[in-house]
């Protein structure tokens, strides 16, 4: 007791004590205003100047609630930015979690800059987007901190951005046209403009990336009026903004936006979209984010219910045209790449819930449109996409999830649907739109490495599960997620050999404009460009260890007749109008 009391005592003095702040954890920003940050290490020592939770808009509060953000105003003094900010409104609903979290005021950046860096010009940036559908995910340190990546000489950024109904609300007219989620991530390459040279960084070496709905935003960027000359350079994990579930036609937007409007009791007359803007904004966040759940048809899906739109015209817009129609911006050094099992994400968290299994098994037709965001055509497109789906995966394959063998035909269903057609499309459209840009400028990846932990296993809440190198797996190798997340898994020497060839491939890229190093401590082949069709890969990472291959290689034809009979698929769905009826 009295050893706790002591304790006690002594921590009471020195909490008020003010600590010495090193000159070098302080940097004054173009505005005059300044930020105090912490310091870190890097996985191999090196010193770190942190830098998390800087504000860079105003908090979307109120009348800023679903409007267009608006730049942070300068302030006087310095800022004390030495821990995350708060995720935006969200749940987790991925990991099936029934609890909000966040707040609307989330709107905060984080940079990290090495403390001695090897050269002294400035420093190439990354900007990293979180993925989690535009509907959970944060940029916050636990996630993608900067362990793996300032071992070398780059300046990272992550940030928050608005997500689900607070960012990407739309009624399809200048009341709220939407995508200000995205909005949000412009605004984020505006303040590295403005401010990453008082870092030591390199505002014309600028290169964005991103996981999943943050691969999406990157080629959405490429495409955005917003996001023009910003950033030099791009790589998109496992989501282009071709994917069926990474667009939402504006008709079917706005009503879920008269949806919304409705179980809050608000007024829903496509007439007056002001009046229920005034009635939404009125309204508790937490109240507006507690029907979160009330809308999806199966389980979680349609997984991404608000989404990016193509706004009706107006100055401010991020997306004034389909990303189809749209060719300009391509012509800047691309890298894209999926997973080997991308769709173990969905079939693995099937294998949570018995009742999911049995719908798979009993109600096939029924949940596969909304699953694949199919459902918003015609009952008959959709009969004729899930024949289609059915006969070139399943055939007369009995859906027991629980049998291996139908277990890895959904998850290719899943994988294709979801990503790699996405994938294709938008190197189809780089071909067609750029033919020397493709041949020169873009690389295409699979990640096949088994590490000693994968997404699929909490998905499905069994450590000892095997279902592939899942959706954003590759992940691992770039952020401390091993660390932060699977606690319990300590890295092999395999796991080591990938994530420094990764983080050597994407620091390479981000500074030269081709991932293949020039100088590096691991044996490397020489990355080659997609090419046309049948595409050039590099295939990183060997599933099976004892596999007798080498860990990583130059290959050719990436599920070419998966592509193939995808392309078929989605030209159907293309062509036939939406119906919301």
């Amino acid at each position: 007791m009295k050893l706790a009391l002591i304790i006690l005592l002594f921590l009471s003095i020195f909490s008020g004590f003010e600590t010495k702040v090193s000159e070098l954890l302080k940097v004054t920003l173009p505005h005059g205003g300044g930020l105090i940050g912490r310091y870190l290490s890097s996985h191999s020592g090196r010193g770190i100047r942190a830098f998390m939770g800087v504000p860079y808009a105003e908090p979307p509060l109120g009348p800023l609630r679903f409007s267009n953000p608006v730049p942070k105003k300068s302030w006087e003094g310095f800022l004390k930015v030495t821990g995350n900010s708060d995720n935006c409104l969200q749940y987790d609903y991925l990991f099936k979690g029934k609890e909000s979290i966040g707040s609307e005021d989330c709107l905060y950046l984080n940079v990290y800059v090495p403390q001695v860096p090897k050269s002294q010009d400035p420093l190439p940036v990354m900007v990293f987007f979180h993925g989690g559908g535009f509907q959970s995910g944060s940029g916050e340190r636990a996630s993608y901190g900067p362990d793996y990546l300032l071992d070398e000489d780059i300046i990272l950024v992550t940030g928050n951005y608005r997500l689900g109904v607070f960012g990407f609300l739309s009624t399809n007219t200048l009341d709220s046209p939407g995508n200000y989620g995205l909005k949000d991530q412009s605004l984020i390459l505006k303040w590295v403009q403005g401010n990453i040279a008082a870092f030591g960084g390199d505002r014309s070496s600028v290169t964005i990336f991103g996981q999943s709905a943050g691969g999406a935003s990157v080629t959405y960027h490429t495409v955005s009026p917003l996001s023009r000359g910003l950033f030099h350079r791009g790589i998109a994990h496992s989501g282009t903004h071709f994917g069926l579930w990474a667009i939402q036609d504006a008709t079917v937007a706005a009503r879920n936006a008269e949806k919304l409007a409705k179980v809050l009791k608000c007024p829903t007359k496509k007439s007056n979209p002001e009046e229920m803007l005034e009635c939404l904004r009125s309204k508790s966040a937490q109240e507006i984010n507690s029907h979160f759940y009330d809308f999806f048809l199966w389980d979680i899906y349609p997984v991404i219910y608000w989404s990016p739109v193509v706004e009706p015209p107006n100055e401010g817009a991020f997306l004034d045209q389909k990303p189809s129609e749209n060719s300009k911006g391509h012509d800047i050094p691309l890298m894209l790449g999926v997973t080997s099992n991308e769709g173990a994400m969905v079939s693995s968290s099937v294998l949570y819930s018995s009742k999911l299994i049995n719908d798979v098994k009993t109600k096939w037709s029924s949940i596969l449109p909304p699953t694949l965001s199919y459902s918003f055509y015609s009952k008959d497109v959709q009969n004729e996409v899930t024949d289609m789906i059915t006969d070139f995966y399943v055939q007369n394959h009995e859906k027991d999830m629980n049998d291996p063998i139908f277990f890895q035909k959904f998850t290719d269903v899943m994988s294709d649907g979801y990503f790699t057609s996405a994938a294709d499309r938008f190197l189809q459209f780089r071909q067609e739109n750029d033919q020397n840009a493709l041949n020169s400028n873009t690389y295409l990846y699979l990640f096949n490495h088994k590490g000693d932990s994968s997404f699929a296993e909490q998905l499905q809440q069994d450590v000892n599960a095997d279902h592939g190198v899942c959706h954003a797996d590759d992940l691992i190798a770039l952020f401390p997620v091993l660390k932060e997340h699977f606690f319990s898994s300590v890295p092999t020497e395999e796991d080591d050999y990938v994530r420094k060839a990764m983080v050597s491939l994407w620091v390479n890229f981000a500074t030269y404009g081709n991932p293949t190093p020039t100088e590096e401590d691991v044996e490397l082949p020489r990355w080659n460009p997609v090419g046309s069709f049948p595409y050039n890969y590099l295939r990183i990472g060997r599933y099976n260890q004892t596999e007798n291959v080498s860990r990583i290689s130059m290959e050719k034809g990436l599920y070419d007749e998966r592509l193939l009979f995808w392309r078929k698929i989605i030209s159907l769905i293309t062509e036939s109008a939406v119906d919301i009826d």
